[in-house]
């Protein structure tokens, strides 16, 4: 069974892990996408399922016809878990000097920057250096690379199993709703929007008095804007921490941005893992007078189904268009 970031959090603190709450909490409250991100723990150091890729065929025949036998037919896939984490250090002098609550201030600061780099591996995470992607053995393969990679200097590669997946934004100019409609289309049971902070700007100035978009409040009471009921998770809500810019106008061999609509449910788009998000007390340390706690996640990014995502690329920072 699948649980949030935030579920995760309230199970911890009842459990009476305080630290380990406060941590999960910081993660989704740092990154929108994790937070709505369906995580799915499992058993073993890998996951495999069956995706199916076809789904045969049927026909009219006539009386004391036959049939042409014609059944679906599906794919094994597996992801292996990866190993993501950090040590968060602090200083035994901060703690002394300005008591415990300085401890946990450094670790929220740490702890951001955790969540902010997860979320940019699942976004543009690769394993390999394609389609301008910095590649990282360690890591695992986004959702650009999934999907027509195209990053930097490299032109969107609409081909290969995801390319009716994959879809040109009209006139490779400012965003067409009527494009993003047809994105949205191509998910089966869309849950989510994800996009720059720029692109859902351009979006609500185009569409400020549409019934098309609405607002409500998500659990910490931040505003959450939906279009068509799709809430918009901002991929770089905030900023460009040390660097990590996780969706730019800097793709496709130009200065456009892409917009993904995401399935995120038990059969679309989750991570799995193993345990869940470990946080540990290290204790003073004897090389150095700091505190430390170390967190690590074993996990992966995995598309149940063949129309869980949908990819809309070609996207110029102006006013949305109809």
């Amino acid at each position: 069974m699948a649980v949030s970031l935030y579920q995760s959090a309230l199970i911890a603190q009842n459990n009476g892990e305080f630290k380990r709450a406060a941590i999960l909490q910081t993660f989704a409250q740092a990154s929108p996408l994790l937070a709505a991100m369906p995580l799915v723990s499992i058993q073993g150091n890998s996951f495999a399922w069956t995706r199916e890729s076809n789904l045969g065929s049927v026909e009219f025949r006539a009386v004391n016809g036959s049939y042409t036998e014609a059944a679906g037919s599906v794919e094994q896939r597996s992801v292996a878990l990866k190993i993501i984490g950090g040590d968060l250090d602090v200083d035994r002098f901060l703690v002394q000097t300005h008591g415990p609550e300085a401890r946990s201030a450094h670790e929220t600061m740490k702890a951001t920057l955790l969540a902010q780099t997860i979320a940019h591996q699942i976004i543009k995470g690769s394993t390999t250096a394609i389609g301008g992607a910095t590649a990282n053995a360690n890591g695992f393969d986004g959702l650009q690379a999934r999907f027509g990679a195209g990053f930097g200097g490299n032109a969107v590669q609409d081909n290969g199993e995801n390319a009716d997946q994959i879809i040109q934004n009209s006139g490779g100019a400012a965003l067409s709703l009527k494009s993003l409609d047809e994105a949205i289309q191509a998910v089966d049971n869309p849950t989510h929007l994800l996009m720059a902070k720029k692109t859902k700007v351009n979006m609500t100035a185009f569409l400020r008095n549409s019934s098309s978009i609405s607002t409500s409040r998500d659990e910490f009471g931040r505003i959450v804007t939906s279009y068509a009921g799709l809430p918009i998770l901002e991929a770089d809500v905030l900023g460009t921490s040390a660097g990590l810019q996780q969706i730019g106008f800097n793709e496709n061999a130009d200065s456009s941005t892409s917009i993904y609509v995401l399935s995120m449910s038990d059969m679309g788009l989750q991570m799995v893992q193993n345990g869940g998000i470990d946080v540990r007390d290290l204790g003073e340390q004897d090389s150095k007078p700091v505190f430390r706690t170390r967190v690590e996640w074993y996990c992966n990014l995995v598309d149940i189904h063949p129309r869980c995502v949908a990819r809309l690329y070609d996207i110029a920072n102006d006013t949305a268009i109809a």
